[in-house]
């Protein structure tokens, strides 16, 4: 039996030339929600997110004391310290947006 031949085409060959493309910046229309939040607004979210840190941090301290079970118990004693890490930084930016807010009258 013969081999038959392969014939290979030829390809497209592409222009050598790079084309420069000058490339303008758009601008965009700034959205309410991208501008960030008034200072009133900020000091709310803040506040609202301490107290529910806070609250989470009562809840696993109490659940991890409550708990007999071993693992259950350093489950809960590690949130109580996330829990009360973020709690401690969210009181940090509420003193700081507080301060900021006092020098700005």
């Amino acid at each position: 039996m013969p081999k038959k031949k392969v014939v290979r085409r030829s390809r497209a060959r592409s222009s050598k030339r790079k084309i420069a493309k000058i490339i303008e910046p758009v601008q965009k229309k700034v959205q309410a929600s991208a501008r960030g939040l008034v200072r009133g607004d900020r000091i709310k979210v803040v506040a609202r997110n301490l107290l529910l840190f806070g609250i989470l941090f009562v809840i696993s301290v109490a659940v991890a004391l409550i708990s007999k079970n071993a693992f259950v118990d350093q489950l809960f004693w590690i949130v109580a310290i996330i829990t009360a890490f973020v709690a401690v930084a969210l009181i940090l930016v509420l003193l700081i947006v507080f301060f900021m807010k006092q020098m700005k009258k």
